[in-house]
């Protein structure tokens, strides 16, 4: 059985103070603003908690379980109230697309990762409820996408916590408002923290047909010495990365395409990433929605990053991905719905998991 409501958010509900604003069983729901004027809606459950900006971009800005927050590390302590994906960046998931994602190749104009990262929402709510996963609170909303003569489509993303997970439940549904096909590319982008000599656990090989590396480096990056010695070996064989190992060269970055990853008896593909106190992160995706699957690798001194990545093509810009085939069309006046399960895992779940993954 299942039983769901919604309860409308006003801008007016949230001040510098975080207030107490509505509950459901042992679920509780906070608002707030940042000093930046962004608005935060912080949902709890007994085991920890998650924040998403309901007006900019539906972001799941942090979550933090297990005593630890699950977000990448950057110099952005809080969220900005700006349009550019590159002026606020340090959240744990963002949408990507919907009508371009990735980055633009040199003859794209079109902004990185798209339009959706830090849209502005014109409608949020509140969401609760009992489903097959059990008790829930959440976050919803409405982007409209509008241009005359192009383009006009709404965004309506959904993200759950349940009573006794850890793990967030993100889906959005994009309905094509026009009379003619849409272009579509999409990316859930989760941005976890790197695991300290973290394991990767993935349900797809470890080898270069199914790991692609990418191998180009912006010409405005000067690499080091050691991170071309370390490129050169992950070209034929990607298994160093499946321990995070401090000595290893992060920096610029490293990017694989994940090929053909198997699928459990219920459709869904797992990406983990395990810490040495046995605690993990995790992305699943269904295959059957999300077919690609890119992990992005970045570690400086001024920021960490293990991007775990469903997506409907590969993030290398709309002329590139056109190219492969990969730019997916929603019809006249219809729409597409995708699902990602991620976040955090204990010891005893991490152990269950693995064993799962390893038996495909």
């Amino acid at each position: 059985m299942s039983d769901k409501g919604t309860v409308a958010l006003k801008k007016g509900f949230f001040t510098e103070a975080e207030k107490p604003f509505s509950s459901y069983g042992s679920l509780q729901v906070s608002t707030f603003c940042y000093p930046s004027g962004v608005h935060a809606v912080k949902v709890a459950n007994e085991g920890g908690h998650i924040i998403v900006l309901p007006y900019k971009g539906q972001q799941i800005w942090d979550a933090v379980f297990g005593g630890r927050s699950l977000a990448m590390k950057s110099l952005f302590s809080s969220p900005r109230n700006v349009g550019s994906f590159l002026d606020s960046y340090g959240c744990l998931m963002m949408h990507c697309g919907a009508l371009r994602m990735g980055c633009p190749g040199p003859e794209d104009n079109h902004p990185l990762h798209g339009e959706l990262p830090y849209a502005d929402y014109r409608e949020a709510s509140l969401v609760f409820g009992d489903d097959e996963g059990g008790r829930y609170m959440g976050v919803t909303g409405v982007y409209e996408y509008n241009r005359a003569f192009g383009d006009a489509y709404l965004a309506k993303p959904v993200v759950k916590l349940y009573e006794n997970s850890a793990l967030t439940e993100v889906s959005i549904r994009i309905e094509n408002m026009s009379r003619y096909p849409m272009e579509l590319m999409y990316m859930c982008h989760f941005n976890f923290a790197i695991a300290r000599n973290g394991r990767l656990i993935q349900t797809a090989d470890w080898n270069k047909e199914s790991m692609l590396l990418r191998t180009s480096i912006p010409d405005h990056v000067k690499p080091s010495k050691r991170f071309l010695d370390f490129l050169e070996k992950l070209k034929v064989d990607p298994t160093p990365t499946q321990i995070i190992r401090p000595e290893d060269e992060y920096f610029p970055e490293i990017v694989f395409f994940i090929n053909n990853p198997k699928t459990d008896g219920d459709g869904w593909a797992h990406f983990m990433q395990l810490h040495e106190d046995g605690s993990a992160d995790i992305v699943s995706q269904k295959t059957s929605e999300l077919d690609h699957h890119s992990r992005w690798i970045l570690k400086s001194r001024n920021r960490e990053v293990m991007g775990i990545l469903p997506a409907t093509c590969d993030p290398e810009g709309y002329t590139a991905e056109k190219k492969k085939g990969n730019v997916r069309e929603i019809s006249p006046e219809g729409f597409v719905e995708f699902t990602v399960r991620g976040g955090y895992l204990d010891k005893k779940k991490s152990e269950s998991m693995r064993k799962h993954i390893e038996s495909l």
